[in-house]
């Protein structure tokens, strides 16, 4: 029934157990005594006795117990060993540490509420990882031989406003070399590092569908800035060749083209601490045998002091040293300092917890999105003890212990006391950029989903489980060509929490109940580093309240005429309609349900481009070719006029309100065209102008609470 020891086991097969073991002292004693008699008796007595006693008290009496003493009654003998399991489970996946809170939901998110959350509103996230890997290598690869393994969220200033931002290290493939450049020197000595990285907005796109870049080209400008030796990448992601060699007689190329010539290379000299020495004959002879590759013996541009890096994969450098860890599906490249590193999350693991239930890893942690290995196996306990830092561009790993309080951890560091830093000594800079791991997230969600019931009544009857809601816009497809449904990924978001009077960048995972599609809770935990980091709150909605799911709100936005009309102008001449990330955003009380949508011209390389935004708000599917006109539809069905044509707020104070929101609107969207040709300074003063438009509706709604207000719009569709 559940993982543990049961009634059963404790009352009839622990007993057989011990007799057993005595009826087993006993025939060695019968065998010893036979010894000196030398007879068949003994030892035949010993080996029936043995047998018997195994079979009645092993196997007979335990199933007569649980048939004729257990079975009759179940709950109430079971009652006992299903508490320590619900309670040892919680304990072994930190669901104990989970605060619960009732959380009713409003029909609709009114203009007021949106006017006191933009934060939350100016960071919604409407570019899709895959897709916006696929804009990336179209529009910022720059050479062939460039290339993106991931696109990872975080957190960054720009303009001096702390904003979400997709980022992407832009590494070397030298795989790509073009065809005929494909040499061993080319592969080995010159094609030794890739350059910079990517960074683009999460909320917006440009006139054009793409994305826009707050960090873009070669040399790498923008925000966050890279600068110097921190935007070489030699260690990363991406690892075609099994070894460079550095500081040879050949110089690597650095870039190509430069404003005065395309064609232009620049090199670069390797300076840094990475690498192996290569040494002399002896010992280039063993690097040789090594690689099976002859050419580090009788290259003459391998020199004395050349140095040879191996294992440039974090994925095969970070686990040697620490092999007894597991490792997070989506380690991610962040900027510190103007230096680019790399961040993977490691835990420890074991299936030896009593009582705690086991869980399959593969059957609730999402695939990785890139190389990286999967989570997979039986296990019982789970901790995110350690985060890997890897610098990408001398490779020095650090692994820093995040919980002490873990045991296993706490053996390891005994055992290797240099391999472990603790979480102390960790640059601030860097701390700004650590975060709560998804695949351990989905792993408390998965086992949260049964175990928020505390109740062993309750939780034998399985009256109240929950699910992880099915992601509406993805379908797994196999091998043979069938479809499967794919469940709906944790997300990260920088919201303000209900309660809470400023934003935070949070985890959230949806629920539905098990067999159902409505929402019925919805778990966030915080993810940034402090005091609070890691702290775990379930919003639970009333029973009874009906709250639409993200099939529910799915199903809404297909049947809507007017996006049904959008998507069939859309996809005119073979164009392919793409779907975002479906996004829950909690706003107070209130749930906006985001779907974006990009379309992909059937041209060859052709990129995704964003062109329709759509919001669910309670019943009205507003849509719009960016968040603020989808928002703006979905309160009125109005269109945000043009900057420097905002009229004067007049009305009603939610007629106010909406005025001064459409005029935010249009600051942020002259910010964003700011932001699209470099000019900080003015993007900087659009926000501001936009932020104290919505300060003012604000407090408008604050003070007019109960002024009088327009009329609701009515549903769509």
């Amino acid at each position: 029934m559940v993982a543990g020891a049961s009634y059963t086991d404790v009352k009839a097969q622990l007993p057989a157990l011990r007799i057993l073991a005595f009826i087993a002292v006993a025939c060695a004693v019968l065998f010893f005594a036979n010894i000196r008699m030398r007879g068949w008796a003994l030892p035949v007595i010993a080996v029936g006795l043995l047998a018997l006693v195994s079979v009645v008290a092993g196997a007979i009496y335990p199933a007569f117990v649980q048939r004729f003493r257990v079975a009759p009654q179940e709950l109430q003998r079971e009652r006992p060993y299903i508490q320590r399991n619900i309670e040892a489970t919680r304990a072994a996946f930190g669901l104990d540490r989970i605060v619960t809170q009732q959380h009713s939901a409003s029909a609709r998110v009114s203009a007021e509420q949106i006017a006191e959350n933009p934060g939350t509103i100016s960071n919604i996230r409407l570019w899709r990882p895959e897709v916006l890997r696929e804009d990336y290598e179209g529009l910022q690869r720059i050479r062939q031989y460039y290339a993106f393994a991931d696109v990872d969220v975080d957190r960054y200033p720009i303009g001096g406003q702390r904003r979400l931002v997709m980022l992407s290290a832009r590494e070397i493939s030298q795989a790509q070399i073009p065809t005929g450049g494909n040499t061993w020197q080319n592969r080995h000595l010159f094609y030794t590092h890739g350059f910079g990285a990517v960074a683009s907005a999460v909320n917006t796109a440009t006139a054009e569908g793409a994305p826009v870049f707050t960090l873009r080209d070669i040399p790498p400008t923008g925000e966050p800035p890279l600068e110097g030796d921190g935007q070489r990448i030699y260690y990363g992601e991406i690892s075609d060749v099994p070894f460079v060699v550095v500081r040879t007689g050949t110089d690597e190329l650095d870039y190509q083209g430069t404003p005065a010539d395309d064609q232009e290379q620049v090199t670069y000299r390797y300076a840094g601490r990475g690498g192996i020495p290569i040494g002399g004959f002896l010992q280039r002879a063993l690097f040789a045998w090594r690689f099976r590759d002859v050419n580090l013996l009788i290259s003459g541009l391998i020199q004395d002091d050349s140095r040879i890096m191996i294992y440039r994969s974090i994925y095969e450098r970070v686990p040697r040293a620490a092999p007894f860890l597991r490792f997070d599906g989506d380690p991610y490249a962040a900027i510190v300092d103007g230096r680019l590193v790399w961040i993977w999350d490691a835990y420890t693991t074991t299936d030896r917890y009593p009582y705690s239930q086991p869980v399959r890893l593969e059957e609730v942690v999402a695939p990785p999105q890139s190389g990286a290995p999967p989570l997979t196996g039986e296990i019982n306990y789970i901790r995110n003890s350690v985060k890997a830092v890897v610098d990408a561009f001398h490779g020095s790993i650090t692994y820093y212990v995040t919980d002490p309080t873990d045991p296993i951890i706490r053996v390891w560091q005994r055992a290797f006391p240099d391999l472990f830093t603790p979480m102390a000594e960790a640059p601030p800079t860097l701390l700004e950029h650590f975060r709560y791991p998804e695949n351990l997230f989905q792993v408390q969600a998965a086992q949260y989903a049964s175990y928020h019931v505390t109740d062993p009544e309750v939780f034998y009857g399985k009256q109240d489980f929950w699910a992880i809601p099915v992601d509406p816009t993805q379908r797994a497809v196999s091998a043979t060509g069938v479809e499967t449904p794919v469940l709906m990924r944790p997300y990260y978001l920088l919201m303000r929490l209900p309660g809470d009077d400023q934003e935070r960048f949070v985890l959230i995972q949806p629920f539905t109940p098990q067999g159902r599609q409505n929402l019925v809770a919805w778990l966030a935990v915080i993810a940034d580093p402090g005091p609070e980091y890691g702290r775990i709150v379930a919003y639970q909605f009333p029973t009874g309240q009906h709250v639409e799911g993200p099939e529910q709100g799915f199903a809404r936005i297909n049947q809507d005429l007017r996006f049904s009309s959008e998507r069939t102008l859309l996809s005119r001449g073979g164009s392919d309609v793409l779907f975002g990330d479906f996004l829950v955003i909690p706003i107070d009380d209130g749930l906006l349900y985001v779907q974006p949508v990009y379309v992909r011209s059937d041209q060859p390389n052709a990129i995704p481009e964003l062109k329709r935004v759509v919001v669910v708000n309670g019943g009205r599917v507003g849509i719009g070719t960016s968040l603020a006109q989808a928002l703006e539809d979905s309160l009125a069905g109005q269109v945000a006029p043009p900057p420097g044509e905002e009229p004067t707020p007049t009305g009603t104070v939610e007629e106010q309100i909406r005025a001064l929101l459409e005029e935010a609107a249009a600051h942020f969207e002259a910010a964003e065209a700011a932001l699209r040709q470099g000019d900080l300074a003015t993007y900087q003063a659009e926000v501001e102008a936009a932020r104290d438009a919505v300060e003012r509706a604000g407090q408008l709604a604050a003070g007019g609470a109960g002024g009088g207000s327009g009329a609701s719009p009515s549903p769509a569709g």
